[in-house]
């Protein structure tokens, strides 16, 4: 009997050994032995440091020329970048009921171009932006873009004359910010756009360098389709005359100034979106380029320059019906005690 049983077991074992041989289909009625499994190869990560390419920068006043451009050394330290930290979380503490409050800093372009010669000149952005991050109340709904814009370094994503992003470098913050915000991003493949060429920026204006000077930079603003009523507001709220969103006629040196037609202390956004979402961005310059895009997901969009608002903040959100608010400042701004007393001020 036991040898019967052994004879069974040794049947048994070949038996499955052969139907696993054999093909099979699955309740799809699929062939699952001709099944072939295609993994797509991903790119390799852009590191934070590129290899030394023999490039030598020179340093022009507190412009560092690199590759025919001009860029700005970062390193601020961790004490300011937590002092920012702590004014942004007095506005979690706004008496308005479902307020979302965001903030978003924005590196600068050299975070994209280091090379390890140069990499102990500079502290890391990202890093920076992380710890501020991390000082900040966790209701505060944070927005690091480095990673988004690192995809598209060689884009032409900054200037190379002057210490903004271009208009596709706030494209790829707006993306980052509509992630968070739980928006979905207009694609820019079919929105036309004009250009203001010859634009030499600020690091021209403080080297007169020949380098930069050879390297202009050109200015381009997308022309949304949606209906948009533009203002320009005052510290009186309720106050709002109706005006355009480009500041068209700006041409050579002030080019940068189309977008929101430079630094007004208040705007506004009407648009023909009807979802009540309704959003105040408090910025630096940076922020220009950047709130046009916001015109195709809100309702309404209100920009006030930290620098020279001088109304009652609070009050002008809730009468505006505010339920969203973004902060945006550049890796310096949000590193600067005069930019920080400026965002603190507001409170006042």
């Amino acid at each position: 009997m036991a040898k019967l049983t052994h004879i069974v077991l040794i049947f048994s074992v070949v038996l499955a050994a052969c139907n696993s041989g054999k093909s099979k289909k699955d309740f799809t009625g699929t062939d699952t032995a001709s099944v072939v499994r295609t993994i797509i190869p991903q790119p390799p990560p852009i590191p934070d440091v590129l290899p030394d390419d023999g490039q030598i920068g020179v340093r022009k006043g507190a412009v560092f020329i690199f590759k025919n451009r001009g860029f700005e050394l970062f390193s601020g330290g961790e004490a300011m970048g937590k002092q920012y930290a702590g004014v942004i979380n007095m506005y979690s503490r706004l008496k308005i009921p479902g307020l979302k409050v965001y903030n978003i800093v924005i590196p600068n372009g050299f975070e994209f171009e280091v090379t390890e010669k140069y990499k102990d000149k500079v502290k890391p952005n990202k890093k920076a932006i992380n710890d501020i991050y991390a000082a900040e109340h966790p209701d505060i709904i944070k927005i690091n873009p480095v990673d988004e814009i690192r995809k598209h370094r060689t884009e032409y994503i900054y200037f190379n004359t002057d210490h903004h992003w271009t208009s596709l470098g706030a494209y790829y913050g707006y993306r980052s910010f509509c992630v968070a915000a739980g928006l979905s991003p207009v694609s820019l493949d079919s929105i036309p756009s004009k250009v203001k060429p010859g634009f030499l920026g600020l690091f021209y204006r403080l080297t007169k360098s020949s380098i930069l000077k050879n390297n202009p930079d050109s200015v381009r603003y997308y022309l949304f389709p949606d209906s948009v009523n533009f203002f320009i507001g005052s510290s009186s709220i309720g106050y709002w005359a109706k005006s355009k969103m480009y500041a068209e006629q700006v041409s050579g040196a002030n080019s940068y100034s189309v977008f929101l037609q430079g630094d007004l202390p208040i705007c506004k956004m009407e648009t023909q979106h009807k979802n009540g979402r309704k959003i105040a961005l408090v910025k630096e310059s940076y922020g220009n380029a950047f709130a046009p895009f916001l015109i195709n997901n809100y309702e309404k969009v209100i920009v006030v320059d930290q620098r020279s608002y001088k109304g009652d903040f609070a009050a002008l959100l809730k009468a505006e019906g505010i339920n969203e608010l973004l902060f945006i400042n550049n890796i310096f701004a949000a590193h600067t005690q005069f930019h920080i007393d400026d965002v603190r001020g507001l409170m006042k």
